[in-house]
């Protein structure tokens, strides 16, 4: 069965994006994991480790956010 998980940002100027996050979670199969964005554009990574981005609309940081 493959997992989902998705992550939901804002900027300040309020344009919203979101990251999904699908990985295999089979056990006896091959592993694999795919990131897919929208609104977002890399920007590296946080000091946590995290995937950083920005706003694909204004270029502002974006910041996590609940649903």
């Amino acid at each position: 069965m493959t997992m989902r998980s998705y992550r939901y940002f804002i900027c300040p100027a309020g344009h919203q994006g979101t990251e999904k996050t699908s990985e295999n979670d089979q056990p006896y199969s091959t592993p694999w994991e795919s990131i897919t964005t929208q609104g977002l554009v890399n920007a590296g990574e946080d000091s946590m480790g995290y995937k950083a981005y920005v706003c694909e609309v204004c270029k502002k940081p974006m910041v996590p956010c609940s649903a």
